[in-house]
């Protein structure tokens, strides 16, 4: 390779670092030392006398898009692919994905009676994204949008209710049958189907660079372990799947100055890699500057409430009590209008039938960012709003309901009455969500540079994709996108090189599971068996700590509410830890933060009886 030569990927293979993120994953790194940051590492290059190792598919990225792409690629008989991911697990943004996925013509709008179709989804996405998106690609999403919920559902996933959301004319989000968050399903389905099909993920491993060959094609990945060491995998053709960069604070400011200051509701890998991969290759960007907030976010945990509380019901009033705005307005609307409000936030309002709709809402209440009372004028005393201004917007809103419209705001979706105590109450503001723009492909993801020319052997899909949103997200359409074009990507990348060489015997593979973690240090504590509570992402963590010889030798999570998908990297990280160092000031794992935190909160709570 005339680009040069790096450490290879043996270094994985000898290392009981190289892991799969898989439903009950191993979530461990390829290097602990952390030794230089990723462009350092790959600008110093490598051992010559190293092998590179051969891919035929690099897959850039696990989250929703990455995943998808790489099942999609083996079920139509590729042989020898790879996904590189940066962090320490699966899942990207998809994990935090609470909604669900747009559809339109599928069999379970026809058994609820609703009426439906590929024009008015594309319709009602032109519009919403204030007609900026390319309706080639709006085009394709909609037509293949029944088809992906039938491949997520044949891979194991859920999705079989439908529901109303935010600049959708009719029902036509799908989700979980059990009404919980469309994120981890997703992903959890996507990790086992990884597994089954024994596709090998690296994790915490970063692509800094595609390389080309002097014809301009892709021929490879240059990346770095986290604890700097580079490597080269060659390729015949890549898919990017990094994600947006609403987690880059710099970038979004450069590209909309007047988000500084704004929270994200990212997660922290989002920072924007793939995009200054591309541009590395000349590739072309669309709507790089259009950046949507979305309006439901708690402003001190940045949890983002699914628009499916207000879909089911839930209204928005100011802090005088009194509501200003169509709840399910599209996302740029909404946050517009809770802006001009005093404060710059709102109260999101419901009552326990919205509550016993809607099990994402548990997540929340777990994480004590909602107020409950049992009337509406002790919810406004209890939040600080004007009781009598609160009191009576619920009783207008029942009437409105009642009557079937709202002539104030013109909402015209009206689930229920709210009027059914308890009351509940969570404090709302604008945060950075998604960013629409991103790198330029055609309708078979094809990475286009400027003047429409194509980057041979590059594909991309997801939120590294500029066009398909336009100015402004439609809530729904991004499970849509990655699902869509990852499934296309993987299609695309696929019959690419079969018909450029054809594909290869397998040699990337996953290291098998590892031991289980043991004592590296001699522990100073009473033997017997323990038990901790401590303060997790939705809720309390129990842990049932074993202590034998003096030592800490196992941890198990015995009760908790996390989120499948982000949880089980630190359960198994960071208890990990805690066994081989005996001591419970170990770093938490970058993606489950909170999930870290309390599994060394819930520990220490444990030891300090085994003292």
């Amino acid at each position: 390779m005339k680009n040069g030569k790096f450490v290879g990927l043996a270094v994985m293979a000898a290392a009981a670092a190289a892991v799969i993120a898989l439903s009950g994953p191993v979530y461990t790194s390829l290097d602990k030392s952390g030794k230089k940051n990723a462009q350092e590492a790959a600008a110093e290059g490598g051992n010559e006398n190293e092998k590179e190792k051969q891919a035929d598919i690099v897959i850039i990225g696990a989250g929703g898009a990455g995943m998808t792409a790489a099942v999609e690629a083996v079920q139509k008989g590729a042989t020898n692919l790879v996904v590189l991911e940066k962090m320490p697990i699966t899942g990207g943004n998809t994990v935090r994905a609470t909604g669900g996925l747009n559809a339109a013509e599928t069999p379970y709008q026809e058994a609820e009676g609703i009426e439906d179709s590929i024009d008015l989804f594309v319709e009602d996405t032109m519009k919403g994204g204030k007609n900026l998106n390319d309706p080639k690609l709006v085009q394709v999403m909609a037509e293949q949008s029944a088809d992906a919920v039938t491949w997520v559902n044949e891979i194991g996933g859920d999705l079989s209710v439908v529901g109303q959301f935010g600049g959708a004319s009719v029902k036509r989000i799908h989700r979980p049958s059990d009404t919980s968050a469309v994120g981890p399903m997703l992903v959890n389905a996507l990790n086992a189907k990884l597994k089954e099909l024994d596709v090998p993920v690296f994790l915490e491993t970063e692509a800094v660079h595609i390389l080309l060959s002097e014809e301009g094609a892709v021929q490879g990945v240059q990346a770095v372990t986290k604890g700097g060491e580079p490597y080269t995998i060659s390729c015949k053709a890549v898919i990017l799947a990094t994600g947006g960069f609403g987690a880059n604070s710099e970038m979004v400011v450069k590209y909309k100055k007047d988000l500084e200051g704004f929270c994200t509701t990212n997660h922290s890998g989002a920072t924007g890699d793939g995009i200054v991969m591309a541009e590395e290759l000349k590739a072309g960007l669309v709507d790089i500057d259009q950046i949507q907030t979305h309006p439901t976010v708690n402003p001190d945990t940045t949890t983002m409430y699914t628009e499916g509380v207000r879909g089911n019901g839930a209204i928005l009033v100011n802090r005088s009590g009194k509501r200003f705005v169509n709840e399910l307005e599209t996302r740029d609307v909404v946050s517009e209008a809770i802006l001009n409000q005093e404060g710059k936030t709102c109260f999101m309002i419901f009552d326990q039938s919205v509550r016993e709709s809607l099990s994402a809402i548990e997540k929340y209440i777990g994480q004590g960012i909602i107020t409950q009372a049992d009337t509406p004028e002790e919810l406004a005393e209890a939040i600080g709003v004007d009781k009598d201004q609160l009191k009576a917007a619920l009783e207008q809103y029942a009437k409105y309901q009642a009557e079937g419209k709202d002539t104030e705001f013109g909402r015209e979706s009206m689930e229920v009455p709210l009027s059914m105590p308890p009351y509940y109450a969570g404090l709302c503001a604008p945060a950075v969500h998604h960013t629409m723009g991103g790198v330029k492909i055609d309708t078979s993801t094809q990475v286009l540079k400027e003047d429409g020319s194509i980057i041979p052997g590059l594909f991309a899909a997801g939120e590294v994709v500029g066009g398909v949103h336009g100015a402004n997200r439609l809530g729904g359409n991004a499970v849509t996108d990655i699902v869509v074009f990852g499934r296309l990507a993987g299609s695309a990348a696929y019959d690419y090189v079969a018909a450029n060489g054809g594909f290869t015997e397998k040699t990337m593979k996953a290291a098998e599971e590892g031991e289980a973690a043991q004592p590296e240090v001699k522990g100073n504590y009473k033997d017997g068996t323990y038990t901790g509570t401590g303060k997790g992402n939705n809720g309390d963590i129990t842990v049932e700590v074993v202590v034998k010889d003096g030592s800490v030798t196992a941890i198990e999570l015995t009760d908790h509410h996390e989120t499948p998908g982000i949880y089980e990297a630190a359960e198994k990280t960071v208890t990990s830890s805690i066994i081989r160092t005996q001591s419970t000031s170990v770093d938490g794992v970058s993606g489950a933060t909170n999930s870290s935190k309390g599994i060394k909160e819930a520990v220490t709570a444990a030891l300090e009886k085994a003292k």
